[in-house]
């Protein structure tokens, strides 16, 4: 049985961000975060829909979500996060 994690827009993020790949770029769509974090569709849409009112991603066209600001995972300047 799995555990419920806590779900709100920044452990969203966070997820995000640690999957996205090396360009930033996320693969992922309210079907996946929902089933990652065990909600209704309906919220992982809205988490979604507020990340992109927040200006720290951007849908698209493909259906996928690209991180704003991104600096590759690589990076020195980002140190350990």
């Amino acid at each position: 049985m799995r555990h419920r994690r806590y779900f709100d827009w920044e452990e969203a993020f966070r997820f995000i961000w640690e999957n996205a790949d090396r360009d930033g770029i996320w693969r992922g769509d309210a079907a996946s975060l929902a089933a990652e974090f065990d909600v209704l569709e309906d919220d992982a849409h809205s988490v979604l829909s507020e990340l992109c009112d927040r200006r720290l991603i951007e849908k698209l066209y493909t259906g996928s979500f690209y991180l704003l600001n991104w600096r590759e995972k690589d990076d020195p300047s980002i140190g350990d996060q």
